[in-house]
Formats: C-alpha cells, sequence, structure tokens
C-alpha cells in the first residue's frame, strides 16, 4: 500500500460496508428490542474461563509503519510510540525500502532500536528500468534479467542497516504483490515470487553473511494469502528463506492458516486500518480497531499485527490511516491497540480464555513464560457498563490492575482489584478496552 487507498479500491469498498454494517448493528443493539423477542429470557451471560495451560501462538509484537510519513520522531514521540512504560508500548516497526535501495526513515529506525523495538523492511517497487512498464507506479513486473540486481540491492540495504545500528528482524521480499496500484507497486505471480525468493533474495542475503528471515507474501487481504503462502511452503528449497509468512487486512477474514504451523513459521498481519469514511480519532475507531486486533489474535492465532501509519499524510490527513492526528494527537484506536502492545509484549504467549462471554463483549488472554504474568484484554460495545466475572484457576494472582481506553480514559490505570478464590468481578465501562495486568 502506498499514501492512501482510492475510495474507489473494491477492498476499501467492501471492508466499509463490514464496519458500516457492525456499526449499524452494534448502534441499533443497546436500545432496540425486537418485538418477537422481547419476552424471550435474556442472552446467558458466562464467566471468562482463563486456562493457563492451554497455550496458543507465541506473540511477537505489535507495530505500525513510518513509510513515506515519519522520517523522524522527536524523543517525545518516540517514547510515546515505542515506550512500554509511557507509552503505547509498540514493539514492532515497519519501513520502506525506496526503488533505489535506500530508506528515508533511518533516524525513526535509529529511535526505535534504541527503544528496544524489532525494525523490518519492506520493498515497494524495483527501479523502474528493472521493470517491463519502464515504471516505479502503476503495477509492472520485475524483468527476469534484473533479478539478481534487484535482490542483490535489497541484501545490500538490508547490510547497511546493520552497520547504521539497526539490524533487520525481517525483510520483505514485496509489498501487495498481487496488486497494482496508482502509486509504487509491483506484480508478481505466486511462482514468480516463489523463484524470485529462491534464486535470488535468499542467495542474495547469504553472500552477504545475513541469516535474516524473509518475511513474504505479504498480500492484500487474506483472501488472496494461501494463493501465495502456499506455493511458497510446497517449495522446499524457497521456503528455507521464509521464516514469517504475512499479509494485509485489506479483505476477507483472518482464519488459522495450520500450514505455516506445520512448517514452524510465525504469521502476521502486517496493514490495515480503519478505512471508514472520514476523520474519527476517538471511541468508535478505536472500538474498531480493536475488534481487527482481536479477531486476528483468536480467530487468526497472528503472531504480529500492524496498523499502517505512526503520523497520517500531511496533504491528505482527513482519514483514518495513522495513529495520530494531523496536529500529533494520540487517537483512540492508538491507545486500544496500546492496551495489548503496551502489556502483551514479545515472547508472550496467547492462552485460552472464553472469547465471547456474553453479548458484545470480547476477550483474548496472555501470559509471560518468565516472568508469570498474566494479561487480559477485554473489549466491550456495549452501550451500557457490563459486569463480567473472570476466572483463572490455579493462578497465585492476588490482584489485577484494570487500564482502560473509553471516550472518556486513554489507557489509564484505575484501582487494583483483589482476587477471591481465583477470580474476580469487574464492570467494564460502556464502549471501552479494559487491559487487567496481573503479576505474582
Amino acid at each position: 500500500m502506498a499514501s492512501s487507498r482510492s475510495s474507489s479500491d473494491p477492498s476499501r469498498v467492501a471492508w466499509s460496508r463490514v464496519l458500516a454494517a457492525a456499526a449499524a448493528s452494534l448502534s441499533s443493539a443497546a436500545c432496540v428490542q425486537d418485538a418477537g423477542t422481547k419476552n424471550q429470557a435474556p442472552p446467558e451471560i458466562l464467566p471468562v474461563q482463563i486456562d493457563l495451560a492451554t497455550q496458543f501462538q507465541v506473540i511477537a509484537g505489535f507495530g505500525a509503519s513510518s513509510a513515506w510519513t515519519a522520517p523522524s520522531l522527536t524523543d517525545a514521540e518516540a517514547d510515546q510510540f515505542f515506550s512500554p512504560d509511557t507509552g503505547l508500548g509498540l514493539s514492532l516497526l515497519r519501513i520502506r525500502i525506496a526503488p533505489d535501495g535506500t530508506t528515508g526513515e533511518l533516524a525513526t529506525a535509529q529511535s526505535a532500536a534504541a527503544r528496544g523495538v524489532s525494525v523490518w523492511a519492506t520493498p515497494w517497487s524495483p527501479p523502474a528500468d528493472w521493470k517491463d512498464n519502464n515504471s516505479t507506479v502503476n503495477g509492472g513486473s520485475l524483468i527476469p534479467g534484473d533479478a539478481q540486481a534487484w535482490a542483490n540491492q535489497l541484501a545490500a540495504f538490508a547490510a547497511s542497516m546493520a552497520t547504521a545500528g539497526v539490524p533487520l528482524t525481517a525483510l520483505s521480499a514485496q509489498n501487495e504483490p498481487g496488486f497494482a496500484a496508482s502509486w509504487e507497486t509491483c506484480i508478481y505471480s505466486p511462482a514468480q515470487l516463489v523463484a524470485f525468493i529462491r534464486d535470488n533474495l535468499g542467495p542474495a542475503l547469504v553472500a552477504q553473511g545475513l541469516t535474516i528471515p524473509i518475511l513474504a507474501p505479504e498480500t492484500q487481504n487474506w483472501t488472496s494469502f494461501a494463493s501465495f503462502a502456499d506455493p511458497i511452503l510446497a517449495d522446499q528449497q524457497g521456503a528455507a528463506y521464509v521464516g514469517i509468512l504475512a499479509t494485509h487486512d485489506y479483505g476477507g477474514f483472518p482464519s488459522v492458516y495450520t500450514p505455516a504451523q506445520a512448517a514452524g513459521k510465525q504469521v502476521w498481519e502486517t496493514e490495515v486500518y480503519d478505512v471508514t469514511t472520514g476523520s474519527d480519532p476517538g471511541i468508535d475507531s478505536g472500538l474498531r480497531v480493536a475488534m481487527m486486533i482481536h479477531d486476528h489474535l483468536v480467530g487468526g492465532e497472528v503472531n504480529a499485527w500492524h496498523y499502517w501509519w505512526l503520523k497520517p499524510r500531511a496533504d491528505d490527513p482527513a482519514d483514518n490511516s495513522a495513529l495520530t492526528t494531523i496536529d500529533g494527537q494520540v487517537t483512540r484506536r492508538a491507545y486500544a491497540l496500546g492496551n495489548w502492545s503496551r502489556f502483551v509484549r514479545p515472547g508472550f504467549v496467547r492462552v485460552d480464555a472464553t472469547p465471547s462471554p456474553q453479548t458484545w463483549v470480547y476477550v483474548s488472554a496472555f501470559t509471560d513464560p518468565t516472568s508469570g504474568r498474566i494479561v487480559v484484554v477485554a473489549v466491550n460495545q456495549n452501550s451500557a457498563d457490563t459486569a463480567q466475572v473472570f476466572s483463572i484457576p490455579g493462578t497465585v494472582l492476588t490482584s489485577v490492575t484494570p487500564w482502560i481506553t473509553s471516550t472518556d480514559l486513554a489507557l489509564a490505570p484505575t484501582d487494583p482489584v483483589p482476587l477471591t478464590d481465583g477470580g474476580f468481578t469487574f464492570a467494564l465501562p460502556q464502549r471501552s478496552v479494559t487491559t487487567f495486568v496481573g503479576d505474582p
């Protein structure tokens, strides 16, 4: 993806309809009661049962991108985005590799790396004269005779980043290889992408003495993900270079990609934003983004999740593509992301928890195998405070501290809640995201 998606982009239109339908359903759920069901018993409210022994994916982190819009950050901005003590605690940063094999975001990457963030990089297009349309934009494909030169340039970029003090955690082979657009793009068929990884990029990294895992395919959406990921895994030599399978979330719905698990590879969601029309820095967008995160962690079992931009485009601020507004305001969607990213750190493991104990309440839970910290995140989309019981059998916790993002609160801590017989009850504030943090 580039600086903005056109409103005519089919994936944007489809996702907008999904979001609009969800918003309409949410707005009416709390105040409209169907005449045919008004005498029925209310839906059952289940306790959230957290089973620490049933474990799922290891978390690699949560992040966003500085591509085009954030070449550098002030220390205050870097702390706001990356500090797990005073900020959002993002642990991943995605930077852009320009067609000439450089980046304009080195200063931002260095600020992030200095705060313990894992930095990785994505190319959007090779140089124009290495493509069959002689342009960096509007699609076009890499000329086969220039494939090794492009691979060598990408590997040299990775080596230069390490020299600059930012060793890359991963190197993407191509942004959205199946999608042509008016911004920087390059089209690969699944077979062409496998061949580029196997015959060019993987060997180029080895020649540089680098062991950086390749990230691929970074498809535009979940709908096309398997059509690119399956051939990668089917090619033994190519798959050996790929450590992370990745997709964007501009269409389809997250689901567990079992071939990656069988191959011992992680799955990352690496780009999405709230495409709802109009600028919305408030809790409406915050709840939409919270549900994206929940669905990917619980439904897709992804190891990492990324929003699109840290900071918005100066010339096109009237949308929801960034975590901050044009004047630097931190949005509620950023704080909602922080409900996970600040507390669910790399190396944490998602554990079993009742995912939807009552209507419009959604829960995920995590633990740190090293410290024993337990983190539970609850999204309450109801338009009223909602009492919820949480049970953690076998826990040694004596209390948990709630951190709340809502209309009025921005990732704010409240008084600790004591546990009795391994459980507690809490009134989730209306239209909020609450993270419960417990340390042994």
